[in-house]
């Protein structure tokens, strides 16, 4: 057996793009353009239309100002007030109570620390003596408190409580003095 004849697959061919062919432009007859003209004319009466109305408002503007200045020449009178209370206000006195405020005589203290033993209250009081303020400890029951004061305003206290901070001995609290 003979083997067939066979013959080997190619690839397709390629296929080249060709243009459409041509076609005649089918215009009709060109004839006289009536709507280009229509515009045309109604455009430069437009325009002559506007430069005639422009260069007449002149008059209006000089009879605009002959009535300013007539209303310039004759101001209106005075209104007259038509309330009763602007004469009679001035002659009226008002008077306000006003209570008198308490001083508070109660002065002021600022307590920085209670401890247990007498030294750790005694190394508090150095540390603030060497801020340029005096303190005393006193001995309340079994403990030991560090106070300044007393301050005859809060605002005093709470001045020296701020430098204290500042110098990292915090803390201190304010209160009335007992």
């Amino acid at each position: 057996m003979a083997p067939p004849n066979r013959r080997k697959k190619s690839a397709p061919a390629k296929k080249t793009r060709r243009s459409a062919p041509k076609r005649p432009n089918k215009k009709g007859k060109q004839g006289f353009p009536f709507l280009a003209v229509g515009i045309a004319i109604m455009l430069s009466t437009f325009i002559g239309y506007f430069i005639f109305a422009v260069d007449k408002p002149a008059p209006i503007v000089e009879t605009v100002k002959k009535q300013t200045i007539k209303k310039e020449e004759s101001l209106p009178e005075k209104p007259q007030p038509k309330w009763q209370y602007e004469k009679s206000l001035p002659s009226k006195e008002v008077i306000v109570e006003i209570p008198e405020v308490e001083k508070n005589t109660r002065p002021y203290q600022m307590q920085c620390g209670s401890f247990r033993q007498q030294n750790d209250a005694e190394s508090l009081k150095a540390r603030i003596a060497f801020q340029g303020l005096n303190s005393t400890v006193k001995k309340t029951g079994s403990w030991y408190r560090v106070i300044l004061g007393p301050y005859e305003r809060k605002r005093l206290a709470e001045k020296d409580r701020h430098k204290l901070q500042r110098a990292k001995i915090n803390g201190c609290q304010v209160w009335y003095w007992r």
